[in-house]
């Protein structure tokens, strides 16, 4: 990371409404710290959670317009059947 890349993060958290830096820390440093001590002390290292299943917004975007879709498409073609009234 580069001096200029720093001074925009600096910036850009300067700029953000609400957020305090002192509440963010950075769980994967963290996690690998926890994983260096245990093999330093000769320790057995803990099994990786199973990780959460990734959600693809647009996908699930696409497949809820799709499914309105069908139902406005699906309810505006039964009315459209059938005699008219007068």
């Amino acid at each position: 990371m580069t001096d200029r890349e720093l001074e925009l993060a600096e910036l850009l958290m300067d700029q953000l409404v609400g957020v305090d830096i002192a509440d963010l820390h950075d769980e994967y440093a963290a996690a690998l710290e926890q994983l260096v001590v245990a093999k330093q002390m000769g320790g057995e290292l803990a099994e990786p959670e199973e990780p959460v299943p990734v959600v693809y917004l647009i996908a699930a975007l696409e497949a809820s317009m799709r499914a309105a879709k069908e139902r406005t498409t699906g309810s505006s073609s039964a009315r459209g059947k059938g005699p008219r009234r007068t």
